[in-house]
């Protein structure tokens, strides 16, 4: 899910590793043939967990940590992330959580973020702020919040680019994989970095995108979602509704 604030890239600190012959000849394919590759792995494992963090600009010019935890299903997923001060300016920053069961998209989050990445009026924002509320398929809100909460939006989204550069082997938590650097064009666009593994089916280990670098694990180990009960539907920005119970 796309957030509003500028991120600024981050430096990935990964220790160079020796290749050996096996992996050689993954690592001497072309970058876009790595990427098919992984790709292939990711639709075929079916879910993955994810974590991570970076450090950004909020529109306010104050500097930010943005936390992002994720689990992304065949069918299913949800995020949670925040937004902290680093300097201690004491505003008010976005923050929310997200659910994706079977297409139904809901959000909990603090009226920050639905002024400031949904366009809801403040009274609006006020309305639905701090509790769940389920996104409809009409709102043009909708796709960015279900953005890579399931396999198929992840595959597609986080390799959206037509040129992939290979860069150096590297370690990433005790992986070795070969760093592939693009300018991603989805919903989290800007200069991208994805370590991808050496061996076993070539999963991606970690994402670096825009600044914020997430940490791939548990691939292919499932986890049971649930949709909140009761949730009331998110009023359409256009109409000027207010949240229905």
């Amino acid at each position: 899910m796309v957030i509003a604030v500028s991120t600024a890239t981050l430096a990935t600190f990964v220790l160079a590793a020796p290749a050996s012959s096996a992996s050689s000849g993954f690592s001497g394919q072309s970058a876009n043939t790595i990427v098919e590759r992984a790709r292939a792995a990711m639709a075929t494992a079916g879910s993955v967990s994810a974590s991570g963090h970076g450090v950004g600009t909020a529109s306010g010019g104050g500097k930010v940590e943005i936390r992002e935890s994720d689990y992304t299903g065949a069918t299913s997923g949800t995020q949670q992330f925040k937004i902290t001060s680093i300097d201690g300016s004491g505003v008010n920053l976005p923050t929310a959580s997200t659910v994706d069961v079977d297409g139904s998209v809901y959000v909990d989050a603090n009226a920050e973020f639905w002024t400031s990445s949904a366009g809801l009026s403040n009274s609006q924002a006020a309305a639905v702020a701090n509790r769940w509320v389920q996104i409809p398929s009409s709102n043009p809100f909708y796709a960015l919040a279900a953005a890579d909460l399931t396999m198929p939006s992840l595959v597609s989204d986080m390799f959206s680019a037509k040129k992939f550069h290979k860069g150096r082997i590297v370690s990433v938590d005790g992986v070795r994989a070969i760093s592939i650097a693009y300018t991603n064009t989805g919903n989290d666009a800007g200069p991208a970095i994805c370590d991808v593994a050496l061996g076993g089916n070539h999963l991606p280990v970690a994402v670096t995108i825009d600044g914020i670098t997430l940490h791939l694990t548990l691939w292919g180990k499932t986890k049971a979602v649930t949709a909140p009960v009761g949730a009331p539907l998110l009023p359409s920005t256009s109409s000027g509704g207010e949240v229905t119970t």
